[in-house]
């Protein structure tokens, strides 16, 4: 899933993954041109659920996105901010971008 969305997402678009010493993770986060950030949590499950580092991760970063990406086809809106979406669809978001 991670290398479909880096290869998905526009020219000049950095890749990182985000974890603090205390553990708060971001399984990808892209900084795409512009310095726009998405954090992006992968999970292969149905249910899109995420996790308590995720939050205190993007809340240390402050991303313009945060995003969920599961083995679902519906967006579905989660709490504080955060969305779930689809693989395809999201690849096809960022490729869109280019």
């Amino acid at each position: 899933m991670i290398e479909t969305l880096i290869n998905c997402a526009p020219a000049w678009t950095s890749p990182f993954y985000y974890r603090t010493s205390a553990g708060a993770e971001i399984d990808l986060l892209l900084e795409l041109p512009g310095s726009e950030l998405w954090a992006i949590e992968i999970k292969r499950r149905l249910s899109p659920k995420v996790e308590r580092g995720f939050h205190i991760a993007c809340d240390d970063i402050q991303p313009a996105r945060r995003l969920v990406v599961y083995a679902g086809t519906e967006r579905v809106p989660l709490p504080h901010g955060v969305e779930a979406v689809g693989l395809f669809e999201l690849a096809g978001e960022l490729s869109a971008m280019t």
